[in-house]
């Protein structure tokens, strides 16, 4: 028979070792209908995604990702004791059709985290709560429907974190 004690300590390893994810999206605003986009420029859509790691992450390094055509950033948490917390999110370009049949072109965000640190509300949904009251800022909101892929508008060059802290980032981009 199994004590209770080993029984802990076998249930913390196994956390331990699968750790916690998290996924959210601005594409579907909490209490909306339908699919949210952002009628906002590229430079516009990848700079409130680094004012979000400059604000809640502003001492981690921010790397570029590119996940098969969407490009994003990628920071992590550390910690000396091992544990840690990979933060992932892609800025998407889309194209839908508004309430008046019109086609709109903007942009949305994904996020994905895991780790093996508490999955602190910060931590699973922060830079995502960040981004979105930016994005509510700019009043650009657009329901769609019809949503489909869309294209940058550049290359992506001028939007580069180059594994640099958040907060030196932003200074480049607002030039």
């Amino acid at each position: 028979m199994i004590r209770p004690l080993a029984m802990l300590a076998i249930a913390s390893m196994a956390f331990v070792t699968a750790g916690c994810s998290a996924a959210s999206t601005t594409l579907a605003p909490p209490g909306q209908q339908g699919q949210t986009i952002y009628r906002i420029s590229e430079q516009q859509a990848f700079t409130i995604a680094l004012e979000a790691y400059a604000a809640l992450y502003p001492k981690k390094s921010v790397d570029d990702v590119v996940e098969g055509k969407w490009r994003g950033y990628n920071a992590d948490e550390r910690t000396w004791a091992g544990d840690w917390w990979h933060h992932r999110i892609l800025v998407i370009p889309a194209i839908g059709t508004d309430a008046n049949g019109n086609e709109v072109r903007g942009y949305w965000y994904d996020y994905s985290g895991g780790g093996t640190f508490a999955p602190t509300t910060e931590r699973t949904t922060g830079l995502i709560q960040f981004i979105r009251l930016q994005l509510d800022a700019t009043g650009t909101s657009t329901l769609v429907t019809n949503l489909r892929d869309g294209q940058y508008e550049t290359d992506g060059k001028a939007y580069l974190g180059l594994k640099r802290d958040a907060r030196d980032i932003l200074p480049t981009l607002r030039r």
